[in-house]
């Protein structure tokens, strides 16, 4: 049995224990951000570290071996592949199909977690400004524009795991590039035994824009195919990528193996392995090459073969003609005093050499040298370097780790420099300069003396220096340093190569000049914008009709708030670690709302108009070896859309309600006991093997024929009649469709009849046997409901989300369509109460098969809001809205008596607007916003029809929205400028 063993390492800011606050000013907008930290002990965050890996992991496993299928998401992608695409049309635009225009939504001001990241070594910021970066989950995009702008530029119909890229530096060949991929330093998607891997090598052959798939076939290695969730090939995690700029031949830094092609990747051939059986673990390598073509290669200390530990060069690269020059035992002549590298015993002892381009006679090295910043007592900075000078023949040593980062004072994860067990780790060499050298650990530095001192170094991206009272983020930057790279010195447009780019896990920043001096923070970074990449894990929108404000929880970015207005794309950060599920209760103004957001392990927090209140329930159960840490490390809540004063809190199988959101504090929830001993009935007090996964509600103003419906981690679904007024003890229903295996990911409702479910399942199989993924039932309200398994075509993916969406077509009869996010994409049907069920895919090349973990949708106006890991948010408009759960008059009405028609729908100068017969009406208010949820028109006036003239506006989708005064009556229309 072949097994995975990922060193998932602890990412960010989930250091647990302490709350810091860190406000800062956006400007324009009033709102303020709350940056949530814990202090934790390096047992501690090894908890951390595994109970994020177990929500994951538990979203997939096969729910009787415990295991996850090797070779899985290989075979649901080559099913994705086969399945129909919506087609752009005239007719889906005018509604006559359910073809939706998928619109980014951000955030454009903040990215995910990035290692890969090279300029053109042509930039020149005119006629080429090419930068290619690869996002860890997003795959490789590309801005031609100096980044500016970023374009997705990955194969549709693979994997999206990058994390190595390299260019051929020969003049001629400067438009070939190689891109890899894997990180087994952790990806928040990796579970033991199913990483996403990068499974291959890609080539292009013109500059970034296409890419093709290279080879597998290496002698020595396993013959193809190879499974995407099993470590069985070097590939798999790609290191480092490296052309010789002597000859073109490529170097892979494999996983355990250098590999090398000398035909731009036709073909590939060993040249430094290690041969002990190993699994994943400790398998690292960096190597880089010198214009002449002489190598280094830099072996982790953690390395299966102990002989093989240390740092290497060779003249040829062939095998077997590499000298060991670092990391041998004592005595021998390749022995370095007060070398720590080469013990790692069951760690990997991380190592990264860089050249100085400059004087390539001179090679610096960090490695893991184990000791422990956050030892309160004797902290340490948790990185040696070295440095390599072969100038006057002989390779001569100094040690400079006594001048590795420590600055006053004492911050766990922060100071003295942290690697998080080799997570982040960077080490880069100005151009120009030997003695100006970059080292990154949860921060980035950089010293002007060449760390022969302490004095010349400067802390300049991260978290900021100052931390006495309080942790905050270096305006502009983010902590988890991955990578950097300097813009070309070209022509004199960037002298002294001022200009650069920072990769973490915060996506991309950019500085015109690094070497800014004085004071705290003296560089001066800039997000990188519109480089789309957000990792979300819930996302949720504004209830109010025509509003485009949005809220995401996301994987080490916190939680964020989209906008409505002009650039509501850049985001606004509300809390700092582990985002989770979140709301917003009302949002009048940009200072006048109510917004709720969550950290990981259970924290919740109200932004009443910038109060910041935490509002977790108290007495909850905590997570297992921690005492302030509670529930899984997501932490999910659920809102009550149309009625936000109800709020719902998830504790493991407990759950806690409040009817005043507005205004709950923790001492007054109150807990639905009846809720935890169904749920779990085994440990009814509060077991920790059992947890509330999903929730979905009735829609509509509240009444006592309302349910809430609960999805649990062991395949259950409840539902709970009158939630708002049940007394707490009342047990919920237990509807479990017959058959029902794995975690119920999430549950939908048909906004007009809560008779309609749809409950959907994320794990893949049971026992190794496929699984149904997707339930439907239309009586769901009865004492035993029928389900109906409705997979169809879409039979093995892992499903995440769901959605019933309700609509009319062009012809104004009802329709109602379903939607499911998926590890491989978003699918929709629109006839799911058939024999055959038939899902298709939803996006085209805009979604493609991104991880679509998360949806809301609002009924009143049709807005479908969709959330991914790793491709950020959009939305689309589905439609013309059918909402009519409401029984008095709503926001949207459906009988056509306030606003009878509004045409053409497909409109070149003017549209036309006729009014019913509901003269009670004094006012009306005439808005249109294109797609991006910006305002483009607005007028009031009386109750009579109307002309709208749109001649001068840009050919697009646009929503017309007209709305009574009071506001009690709405119409809306969706309409295209052709």
């Amino acid at each position: 049995m072949k097994r995975i063993l990922l060193p998932i390492i602890i990412i960010g800011c989930i250091v647990a224990g302490l709350i810091l606050k860190s406000f800062y000013n956006n400007p324009g907008r009033k709102l303020q951000t709350f940056t949530g930290s814990k202090k934790a002990s390096k047992d501690e965050k090894a908890i951390f570290t595994k109970a994020r890996a177990q929500y994951e992991y538990d979203l997939l496993k096969d729910v009787s071996t415990g295991k996850i299928p090797y070779g899985i998401h290989e075979k649901e992608l080559e099913v994705a592949r086969t399945l129909p695409v919506k087609q752009v049309s005239l007719s889906g635009i005018l509604g006559l199909g359910n073809l939706n225009n998928y619109i980014p939504a951000g955030p454009n001001n903040i990215g995910g977690r990035t290692r890969a990241l090279l300029y053109d070594k042509r930039f020149n910021n005119t006629s080429n400004r090419v930068i290619i970066a690869g996002c860890v989950s997003g795959g490789i995009l590309r801005s031609s524009d100096g980044g500016l702008n970023w374009t997705r530029v990955s194969p549709e119909n693979d994997i999206h795991a990058f994390t190595a890229l390299a260019q051929d530096p020969r003049t001629g060949f400067e438009n070939t590039w190689y891109a890899g991929g894997g990180e087994p330093y952790s990806s928040s998607t990796d579970a033991p035994g199913a990483p996403y891997l990068g499974h291959g090598v890609w080539k292009s052959s013109d500059n970034g824009i296409t890419w093709i798939k290279l080879t597998f076939a290496i002698p020595g290695v396993p013959n193809p195919p190879f499974d995407l969730e099993e470590f069985d090939h070097p590939f798999d995690f790609v290191h480092k990528i490296v052309v010789n700029p002597s000859n073109g031949h490529v170097y892979v830094a494999g996983h355990r193996r250098l590999i090398r092609s000398t035909d731009g990747g036709v073909s590939w051939a060993i040249v430094f392995e290690g041969v002990t059986a190993s699994t994943v673990d400790n398998g690292q390598m960096d190597v880089v090459t010198t214009s002449s073509g002489k190598l280094y290669l830099g072996v982790n200390g953690g390395f299966p073969d102990r002989d093989r530990r240390g740092i290497w060069t060779s003249a040829t690269g062939n095998m077997n003609q590499w000298n060991r020059i670092a990391g041998g035992p004592p005595g021998s002549p390749d022995s370095i005093p007060n070398w720590r590298g080469n013990d790692g015993g069951g760690t990997s002892r991380r190592i990264l050499l860089s050249l100085a381009p400059s004087n390539q006679n001179i090679l610096y090295t960090i490695y893991e040298n184990g000791l422990s910043q956050d030892d309160d007592a004797n902290p340490k900075a948790e990185i040696d370097m070295f440095k390599l000078d072969v100038s006057s023949g002989p390779n001569v040593w100094t040690n400079l780790s006594a001048n590795m980062p420590d600055f006053p004072g004492q911050m766990d994860n922060v100071d003295p420099l942290d690697t998080q067990d080799g997570y982040n780790m960077t080490l880069l060499i100005k151009p120009d300069d030997p003695n100006t050298i970059f080292v990154g650990g949860t921060n980035l530095f950089r010293s002007t003396s060449g760390f022969t001192n302490t004095t010349a170094t400067a802390w300049i991206g991260g978290y900021t220096e100052d931390f006495a009272t309080a942790l905050k983020i270096y305006p502009s930057s983010h902590p988890d340093m991955h990578n950097l790279d300097f813009m070309p010195n070209n022509s004199g447009s960037n002298p002294g190569f001022l200009k650069a780019v920072c990769a973490n896990d915060g996506g991309l920043q950019s500085t015109n000049n690094i070497m800014t001096t004085g004071g705290i923070s003296p560089v001066t970074w800039a997000m990188v914008r519109n480089y789309q990449t957000l990792q979300y894990y819930h996302v949720a929108m504004d209830p109010a009709s025509s509003k485009f404000n949005f809220i995401g929880g996301s994987q080490d970015n916190g939680t964020h708030i989209r906008l409505d207005g002009p650039n509501a794309n850049e985001h606004f950060r509300l809390l700092g670690g582990d985002g989770g599920a979140g709301g917003i209760g009302s949002f009048t103004s940009s200072s006048t709302f109510t917004v709720f957001g969550s950290i990981q392990f259970g924290e919740l927090y109200r932004d009443k108009s910038n109060d910041f209140v935490k509002i977790k329930p108290n007495g909850l159960t905590p997570f297992p070896g921690l005492t302030d840490a509670y529930g899984e490390f997501v932490t999910y809540v659920k809102i009550d859309f149309d009625n936000p004063e109800d709020l719902y809190y998830v504790n493991f199988n407990r759950l806690f309600r409040t009817k005043a959101s507005s205004t709950v504090t923790s001492s007054t929830w109150e807990e639905l006991t009846g809720v935890r001993s169904a749920v779990n009935p085994g440990n009814p007090a509060g077991g920790t093997n059992i947890s509330i996964r999903s929730m979905e509600l009735t829609r509509g103003p509240y009444a006592a024929s309302h349910s809430l419906y609960i999805g649990t981690s062991d395949g259950k679904i409840f539902r709970l009649d009158d939630p708002r007024n049940s007394i707490a003890l009342t047990a919920p229903l237990n509807i479990t469709p017959l058959g029902m295996q794995g975690s119920v990911a999430d549950i939908a409702v048909n906004p007009n009849n809560d008779e309609e479910v749809m409950a959907v399942i994320s794990n893949y199989t049971a026992g190794n046997q496929p699984i149904t993924n997707i339930w439907w039932t239309n009586n769901a309200k009865s004492l035993i409901p029928t389900w109906r398994q409705v997979d169809g075509n879409l039979g093995l993916p892992s499903i995440r989300s769901c959605m019933i969406v309700i609509k009319k077509d062009g012809t104004n009869n009802p329709v109602t369509e379903y939607y499911v996010g998926t590890s491989v994409g978003l699918y929709s049907t629109l006839n799911i109460n058939t024999a055959n069920v038939t899902w298709v895919r939803e996006g085209a090349n805009i979604l493609n098969f991104a991880v679509v973990t998360s949806m809301d949708y609002r009924p009143q106006d049709n807005i479908l809001l969709i959330g991914t890991h790793g491709n950020g948010m959009y939305y689309a408009s589905t439609g013309t809205p059918n909402f009519g759960a409401n029984p008095n008059p709503g926001p949207v009405d459906s009988t056509q008596r306030f606003i009878i028609r509004a045409l053409p729908t497909l409109v070149r100068e003017k549209i036309d607007y006729q009014v019913g017969n509901i003269f009670a009406i004094k006012k009306l208010s005439v808005k249109v916003y294109n797609m991006a949820g910006q305002l483009v028109f607005s007028r009031e006036t009386g109750y009579q029809s109307g002309q709208i003239n749109f001649s001068a506006f840009p050919k697009g989708v646009y929503i017309l929205t007209i709305s009574s005064q009071d506001p009690k009556h709405r119409f809306v229309q969706r309409f295209v400028k052709g």
